[in-house]
């Protein structure tokens, strides 16, 4: 209790002398609070700037550990019947929650300015979820919108714009052309990767004949693995072969390898000999390390040198204002205070005065940093699916980088206080 009554004791005494000299302190802790606003913010904004980059990858690539089935063989109608059959008992079998279908087509559009080739996305309803799909209006495709008379289709903002932005509340069309002219009915509209993204729309496997896309190819490409062709019927250029559908699965990180491997060794089984069947991976951690860690040493850093600077400032500053406080000390120590205490007290001041400033630094880098401007700007307007709160990390690191520079710039003038011989103090 008696430990407790003096550490209790000296948090007083350092309080009350921080509010003696509360303009000096003020002066004095701008450039702590500054420097830990700087790396806290900072390494928020890593945080955030980080998480936007992964999104756009996985946007684009899928998420971990997403993988791409891809059949290089000779394709008839038999052998893919028997793929994908193998395929759905594979799916069935191993418990894969995320899978879809995955290829490209090209749908000829009618619009009020003329005919244009759109490129089409073949997908199933989980494809949104595995590529972060952002939605800007409507809803995404389900299994419910296979039974739609008029296929359903999800179209990007780029072509949005240009039918004029319409609400998704008054059932907007899309006028297939081709030789059997269809009607298809948007049901939502998705954000774009990358600004100025080119036309694109979204349509269900089960109903891409209707929009003018043959069954097979995937986003790897075309030759041998398949590619979507232009059904002539409904106004394609080219003619209809049998091809093997390209399908896209995200399995676990901790045993996707495992997986992968069991699922081509079962389809490759069922296609028999000659059967070659691949699964390549593409997202982002397929190209080793996380290449979006740089990013968040890189802004760390950058922030530990602002940081390091404010430090040594605050330093230089404690130094003259104990120098400064030579009588005082000394006077205090001619009325019984021991070394200890006073090299005690001077070190609370420290610490308690950059612990302040820090708290203030931490909670207007929270205010900046969740500022819907701010975040906006940081992720270049494409906005998170993922919403990232401030991160607890960075706030306990400027708790922890405050206690530190406290501790470090209170102790070499606590040493100096102590060492002061009390009557030369005195007589200063």
């Amino acid at each position: 209790m008696n430990w407790f009554t003096q550490v209790a004791g000296a948090f007083i005494e350092a309080w009350d002398e921080l509010r003696v000299h509360r303009v000096r302190v003020t002066l004095a802790l701008v450039g702590i609070g500054i420097a830990v606003f700087a790396i806290v913010a900072v390494t928020g904004l890593g945080s955030i700037t980080r998480q936007s980059s992964i999104e756009v990858s996985e946007r684009s690539s899928g998420r971990p550990a997403s993988y791409q089935l891809m059949v290089s063989s000779e394709a008839t109608d038999e052998k893919v019947a028997i793929y994908e059959a193998a395929y759905a008992a594979a799916i069935e079998r191993y418990g894969i929650t995320y899978q879809s279908t995955s290829g490209y087509g090209s749908t000829r559009i009618q619009f009020i300015d003329g005919v244009a080739d759109v490129e089409s996305m073949i997908v199933d309803p989980p494809f949104g979820e595995m590529h972060r799909v952002k939605l800007l209006e409507g809803a995404w495709l389900t299994a419910a919108d296979t039974d739609r008379l008029a296929p359903a289709v999800v179209i990007n903002e780029t072509m949005w714009n240009r039918l004029g932005n319409p609400s998704m509340g008054e059932h907007p069309t899309l006028q297939v052309a081709g030789s059997a002219p269809t009607t298809a009915v948007v049901v939502g509209v998705s954000a774009n990767i990358y600004p100025d993204y080119p036309e694109q729309l979204y349509v269900l496997s089960d109903a891409q004949h209707l929009i003018g896309a043959s069954s097979g190819g995937g986003m790897m490409g075309g030759g041998m693995m398949g590619g979507f062709y232009a059904d002539p019927s409904m106004g394609g250029d080219e003619s209809s072969s049998a091809t093997f559908p390209t399908y896209e699965l995200w399995l676990p990180l901790e045993n996707h390898e495992e997986l992968s491997s069991q699922i081509v060794r079962d389809l490759k089984a069922a296609l028999g000999e000659g059967g070659a069947v691949e699964a390549q991976r593409t997202d982002y951690l397929s190209w080793g390390d996380d290449p979006f860690l740089a990013v968040q040493i890189l802004v760390t850093a950058v922030g530990g040198i602002v940081l390091l600077v404010g430090t040594i400032g605050f330093v230089n500053l404690s130094i003259v204002t104990v120098k400064q406080r030579v009588r005082e000390i000394g006077i205090r120590r001619s009325f019984g205070a021991t070394g200890g205490r006073v090299f005690f007290s001077i070190l609370l001041e420290s610490v308690v005065g950059t612990l302040l400033a820090g708290i203030v630094g931490i909670g207007c880098a929270i205010v900046t940093l969740q500022n819907p401007l701010v975040q906006q700007a940081i992720t270049g307007g494409l906005g998170l699916t993922d919403s990232v709160p401030f991160p607890v990390d960075a706030a306990v690191l400027g708790i922890v980088v405050s206690v530190g520079v406290g501790l470090l710039a209170g102790f070499i003038p606590a040493v100096i206080a102590t060492r002061s011989n009390v009557i030369d103090a005195i007589r200063s």
